[in-house]
Parts: C-alpha cells; structure tokens; sequence
C-alpha cells in the first residue's frame, strides 16, 4: 500500500512510469517474435526480479553478476532470456546449467528448450534435504531490541509432508549480512538506511528459527500456511536454488526481509503481484496483510506464543502459594521444596515445569551459562517426572492475529485551542504505531512512529505553521515483574515550534531526548511507567541558543475494550531557565472501526511560572 510521504513523489514520478509503460506495450506491439513476447512477460519480469527503472527501463533487483548470462542481463530482459536459451539448447557449461532449474522449467513449458537439464547433484540433494510439501509464511512480532526488527519479521517455512513434525522443516531467510560484533547502533542504522549491507538468503532447520525468535527474542510467531500448488510448491523451491547464493543491496524499509519475499511469491505465481504493493517502502506487516488480502492464497493460520509469554501465562494462573513456591525454587531458597510438598499433586506439577522452562529462559537469555544451567535445571526435571499428575495451567488465549492491527500509515484532521487560539490540524504518519494507537495485533506498549508531520493553521494569526515534525520517535513500556526485568526506553528527535512564555516570541526548536526507565503492570492491560531522560534542545527562541537538561516523568497506560488512555507528567531540571519546565498531558483514542479513531488531547504546560493550556480533538484516519 502506498505511504502519505510517497504519494507525492509517485504523482511526480507518475508521467515518466506512464511513457516507460507506453515504450513496453509499444515494443510488444511492433514485435510478433515469441521470444520478445515472453522477455516482456510477467513471468520473465518476475522470474529475474526486474522492476520498473527511473527514468526509464527496468532493472533487476537482484545485483550478483553470477545471477545474469548476458552482460546487460541486469537491465535487458530480451538479452537475458536469448543468453539463457543459448545456454540450454548449446554447449553450456553443465554446471551453469544447474544454477537456473526454475529458468529451464518455465522456457521448457514455452516451448523454448527441449534438451533435458542433466546431473546437477547439488541442486538435486539441495531439494532432498528440503524434502517440499508446501510452504508456510511465518511472522514474528516487533522486536524492541533490535533497530532492524522494530516491525517485526517475515521469513517462510518450507514444509515437509504431513505426518512429521514441522520442526524439522527448513526456514528460509532474507537478511543482511552484519557481523554484529563489529558494529554499533548508529553505525548499523545508518548503513542500514543506506543500502550499505549486503542482503541475502539462508536456510537453517525450523527448530533453530523457533530457537532464536521464539525463545531467545521471546516473540510470538503467526504461521500462515499458504495455498501453492504442488507444481508451483516445486517451482519456489527451484527459484530459492537459483537466488540462494546471491545479495542485494539490503535497505531498511525498501529492499528488506518482506520485499524480497514478495517478489520471490511473485516469480512463483505472476499473477498475484505482490511486490507491486510496495514501489516505496515495506512494512513486514504490511506484506503479511498483502498475503491475506489474496482471495484464497492463506490455507490456515497458526500462533505460537512465546517462552516468555507462556511462563507469564502459567504465574498469572497460580495461587499465591504457588508463585512463592516458584520463586523460591527458582533462587534456590531453603524452604522452597517444603512449600512445594504443601502443594497438592497437579499444582506441584505446575510450579515444576513452570521453574524447569524459566531456567530454559535464563539460559537462552544468557543470565546463566551452561554449568548453572544444568546445575539448576536437573533436579527440577527430576521434580517434574516424580509427579504423575498432570498440569492444570490452560495455554495461552490466542490474541488478534497480526492481520486485524490498524494500517501502517495515519492522517488526522483535528482542531482545538492553545493559550486562547483556535487552531485547526492535519498530521500525517507514514508509520507506523503509538502508544495511543489501537492495540490489537500489535505488541502493546511500544510506540515506532516516523515521519510524522502536523500543520496547524492558527484563526486569529491567521498563520499556516508547521507545528511539529518528529524524525523518529520509539519507545517500550515493558512491564517488569518477579521473573522478568525489561528495560523501558524511549527515543525521540524531532522538530517544534514553541512559544516562550516569558517573551512571548515563538519559534522552531530541535530537540533530542532520551531516556530509560521501568514499567509495571498496575492490573490487567493497566501499566505505571517511571523514566529518566536526559534532553538536548537547540534554535534561536533558547538562551544562547542551546541548552541540555534531565527530566523525570511518570504516566500509565490503559488498555480498554473501547479505547486507550494515557496520562504522563514531566518535570525537567536545567542550568538553562527556559527549559525548566512542568508539562502533563492526557490522550485519548476511541476506536470507531479497524482503521478510523476519535482521538482527544489536553496537555498543560508550565515556564517561567506561566501557564498554558491546550485542547485538541479530531479523527485519525489509517490506511
């Protein structure tokens, strides 16, 4: 779906993509040749990934040399495709010829090729060892730790035949190649904004995928099971071979995990044109909904709750004797195995598996190494076959699927009244969720917003402004409890305009802050938060036209049935008296449908001991 802030540049670039489409209905016109036809057809465009080129032309998007026959292969689908048949139907090198089996499939049903592909052993134990019975796309959820994995991720699973458990299927992987030892957080941003990684794919055993996002990253997993024929089930698999030893320029929000798997579905099934959906950016959990959106392509849908999840299911199911008895068992106290005895027999069972998963946990979170580990986990094992009786702690509810979450992007249409002055505002959000958002299939308390613009025209004044412009602005409230202890964060850079109120003048300032902090759930979907953090504030409306100070702040966050509420005070401290300030704030979201919201604001606001009172409401609209 195309984005607000790629709306205007796609109307720009639109006359251009209209005379390039021309030129190719133009040259399929002049030419009967069956050759030509097919070097201009969707298969072919798919089946070597060429997209539309600017300012005119295609290009492929793949960039390895070794993916093209023709020297301008990259470029000209007419050379690849008469380099390929050359290659096929002459003498070419037999192992060439095994580098491109989904290539010969699909010219060998044109008619194209007749000669039979011959031995090529490791493609041939390439499929064995993957053994294809149809292909599932997994996504996992938002990953806060991980600036690359702030949407979540997409990768598929290559399924094996029913009857076996798709455990020890294969995963396969889109990603960049980063040696994360050597790089830092702005560094890894910065080139991953750039396209200054190499991106390519993997293929590892589905227990090992589970491993990593399910138990490590402690994300909940979404598989949908999707509906390839067997033949082109065989085709995927195929073309995975052809592009499994090749890179891309690897870009954050353009030609990431999600993209390449879009155009990998599109080579398969032309029809479905999927990566069509995304010319600018590409959200993970925009192409996921794309996916669904294909009438008939997702089969079923699976979840599979994180460790986490499932330990805090389990202690959110327990009696209070109960979460003592596994507190105690899991820090190793003396009477922990004395309060277990008390326990009757399934509860017993339940405080034992619960403390043999959450050392799991520690482990795989690397809070303990391997000798405690074993040390620590043994006798709760032991514990746990002694006891016959079953476990009576139900499993997790399944939430709302990924699916059902508000679109990505937002525009809202809002007025109100700051210190007397009406005002009327339009804001518009390429991505991608607040804190106030909407909640479902989504992870609750984190915040990734980008790009957001707000313009306000201000009635007396008179006066169009830009009031704000946020570059990024990322927070986690995660609430911490007696097993687990996240970090809460936040992140902010943007541009507003202010006015002082001593002076009276108004102006644009430039603002960073950031901070940390603790989160904790007051009852069910209620968080109390606490942060510190420290602000770095710059423009010409400031004392000598910069200033650094600390704040404290405190809020919570309330989940509804019908809406979302958060209320935040922050005082912050400052050697600079313009940024000595109080500030408190309320916000409320009243979702009227998935992708519309009634939305109100008051945010009250103190400097030089004077006061200002603002007043906002308005529709946020999602698409």
């Amino acid at each position: 779906m195309n984005k607000i802030f790629s709306i205007l540049l796609f109307y720009l670039l639109m006359p251009f993509f209209f005379l390039e489409t021309a030129k190719a209905f133009e040259l399929k016109e002049k030419t009967t040749s069956t050759e030509k036809d097919i070097a201009f057809s969707d298969e072919w465009l798919a089946l070597v990934h060429y997209r539309p080129a600017w300012p005119s032309g295609v290009k492929s998007t793949i960039d390895s040399p070794s993916f093209f026959l023709a020297k301008d292969g990259k470029t000209n689908p007419e050379a690849e495709l008469r380099a390929t048949l050359a290659l096929f139907n002459g003498s070419g090198r037999q192992e060439e010829k095994c580098l491109f089996p989904a290539r010969r499939k699909y010219l060998e049903r044109k008619g194209l090729i007749h000669k039979p592909l011959g031995s090529c052993p490791e493609y041939e134990q390439f499929k064995k060892d993957l053994n294809p019975a149809g292909v599932t796309l997994i996504f996992t959820d938002a990953y806060m730790n991980n600036p690359a994995s702030l949407f979540g991720h997409t990768l598929l699973r290559i399924d094996i035949p029913e009857g076996k458990t798709q455990l020890i299927a294969h995963g396969a992987n889109y990603g960049a190649f980063v040696d994360e030892n050597k790089e830092n957080g702005i560094l890894f941003a910065v080139r991953g904004l750039t396209g200054g990684y190499a991106g390519g794919w993997t293929v590892k055993p589905y227990y090992r995928v589970i491993q990593t996002y399910n138990n490590i990253e402690n994300r909940d997993i979404w598989e949908y099971s999707l509906n390839f024929t067997a033949e082109e089930t065989d085709f995927l698999i195929d073309h995975l071979w052809e592009i499994g030893n090749t890179q891309t320029r690897y870009f954050f929000f353009t030609e990431n995990c999600s993209y390449m798997i879009m155009e990998l579905f599109d080579a398969v099934r032309p029809s479905l044109k999927l990566a069509d959906d995304f010319p600018m950016q590409t959200i993970p959990l925009d192409t996921l909904k794309a996916v669904s959106e294909r009438t008939g392509f997702v089969k079923k849908t699976a979840y599979r709750p994180s460790r986490q999840k499932r330990i805090m299911n389990a202690y959110r199911q327990m009696d209070g004797q109960q979460k003592k008895a596994l507190l105690n068992l899991v820090n190793g106290a003396k009477e922990a195995e004395e309060e277990l005895s008390a326990l009757p027999k399934p509860k017993q069972a339940d405080v034992t598996q619960t403390a043999y998963e959450y050392t799991q946990y520690l482990y795989e979170a690397g809070k303990i190494n391997l000798a405690e580990y074993r040390k620590q986990s043994f006798p709760f094992l032991v514990m746990r076959q002694k006891i016959k009786e079953k476990e009576t702690v139900l499993p997790p509810q399944v939430p709302a699927e990924p699916t059902t979450s508000h679109d990505s992007a937002s525009l809202s249409f809002s007025f109100g009244s700051q210190g007397g002055d009406v005002f009327e505002e339009l804001s518009v959000r390429p991505a991608y969720n607040s804190l106030t958002d909407r909640p479902d299939g989504l992870l609750k308390g984190a915040q990734i917003n980008f790009l957001n613009t707000q313009i306000r025209y201000y009635n007396r004044k008179e006066k169009l402004t830009l009031q704000k412009f946020s570059l990024v602005e990322i927070a986690s409230v995660a609430p911490a409890n007696a097993l687990f202890h996240p970090v809460s964060y936040q992140i902010e850079a943007f541009a507003e305009r202010e006015k002082n109120l001593k002076t009276e003048k108004e102006g644009i300032t430039y603002q960073f802050k950031t901070g940390g902090g603790a989160s904790f759930e007051i009852k069910n979907d209620v968080l109390g938060f606490l942060f510190i953090n420290g602000l770095y504030k710059t423009g010409k409306l400031l004392p000598h036209n910069q200033g650094i100070g600390v704040s404290a702040a405190a809020g919570l966050l309330a989940y509804f049935q019908k809406g979302q509420l958060s209320v935040q005070a922050e005082k912050t401290f400052s050697d600079n008296e313009s940024l000595q300030t109080f500030e408190a704030k309320a916000f409320f979201t009243f979702p009227l449908s998935r992708n519309l919201a009634w939305q109100a604001q008051y945010r009250f606001f103190k400097q030089y001991g004077k006061t200002q009172n603002t007043f906002q409401t308005g529709l946020r609209l999602y698409f």
